[in-house]
């Protein structure tokens, strides 16, 4: 099945936590969660996990040490890069967890026949199945980028519906103690570099967002931008004849997904005449680190931190 994607708000409202003696059993054994997409009954107790996207669902239930039982198929990422999520899914792999479809296509037969406790997936991806889903199991949804939702509020919403606030709250200071960190190690690289994070187009141009994840992060640590950083107003693009934009920039952390985008970029003269790329201070990743949680966020830092250490 495919589906399309959807743009909603996924916070999460837990509004009952505990039952009456009159109240029927199975409440006590549920915790009731407002969500954007309904209200639903989560078990107290969650022992298996379905995600369906793949991205910030599965970098969440990762983070929780949830049991997943079931995951989309990666067919996109490339070989050559390691991203946050490889060493993880490798590791569930290793265990046996099953890859249920290719990614961005859903099928719903594959969920039920694990039989989930509980199923969490991007909002904009399950609102137009969720009661499909909801008939297998309660649905959390949580955001992205392009719905405007901060990992930090879906690891919030996520820790209270499952009763695992300590945990929210620890995946978040290590986030935070990190950011801290590092803006004190690398203070004087931070105060005197003009910075991008950019990703590369199909075309050979480039892009600055505001609302990605290495965007967010050199945000919390503080640093200098160079000058299109101003002109994404949340995103600009800059065709392969436009790249001389990032001219200002001294250094950038580069989404550059693929070995043959690299080398499509190389041949462009104006890319290799900037000075980040002539002082070789590039810090590559692919384009699946522009959305994700908290693992995501801290595998970021270290690109951050790579990029000042240069």
């Amino acid at each position: 099945m495919n589906y399309r994607i959807w743009v909603v708000a996924s916070a999460l409202l837990v509004t009952s936590c505990s039952s009456t003696p009159e109240a029927d059993q199975s409440a006590t054994d549920t915790r009731v969660v407002e969500t954007s997409l309904g209200t639903v009954s989560v078990p107290t107790t969650v022992e298996s996990v379905v995600v369906i996207d793949g991205r910030r669902d599965l970098d969440i239930a990762i983070a929780f040490d949830l049991p997943i039982v079931g995951m989309p198929v990666e067919t996109e990422a490339p070989p050559e890069i390691p991203g946050p999520l490889t060493e993880p899914v490798t590791a569930l792999l290793a265990d046996g967890v099953p890859e249920l479809y290719p990614r961005n296509v859903v099928d719903i037969e594959s969920i039920a026949r694990v039989a989930p406790d509980l199923i969490i997936g991007r909002d904009e991806v399950v609102e137009e199945i969720y009661d499909q889903l909801s008939t297998i199991a309660p649905v959390l949804p949580v955001g992205s980028t392009g719905s405007g939702v901060s990992w930090q509020e879906d690891v919030d919403a996520v820790g209270a519906a499952l009763g695992m606030q300590d945990t929210a709250r620890e995946i978040e200071a290590e986030y935070d103690d990190r950011v801290e960190q590092i803006k004190t190690e690398h203070a004087d690289a931070i105060a005197n570099t003009e910075v991008l994070p950019i990703s590369t187009s199909d075309e050979g141009g480039i892009s600055v967002g505001r609302e990605r994840v290495p965007s967010i992060a050199l945000v919390d640590i503080g640093a200098r931008f160079g000058s299109a950083w101003d002109a994404a107003t949340p995103e600009v693009e800059y065709g392969p004849e436009n790249i001389t934009a990032a001219n200002d920039a001294t250094a950038m952390i580069a989404a550059i997904t693929s070995d043959q985008d690299l080398q499509a970029m190389n041949s462009n003269a104006l890319w290799t005449s900037l000075p980040a790329v002539q002082s070789n201070r590039i810090v590559r990743t692919d384009k699946f680190t522009n959305d994700g949680g908290p693992l995501t966020a801290l595998w970021t830092l270290d690109l951050v931190e790579q990029l000042y250490a240069a």
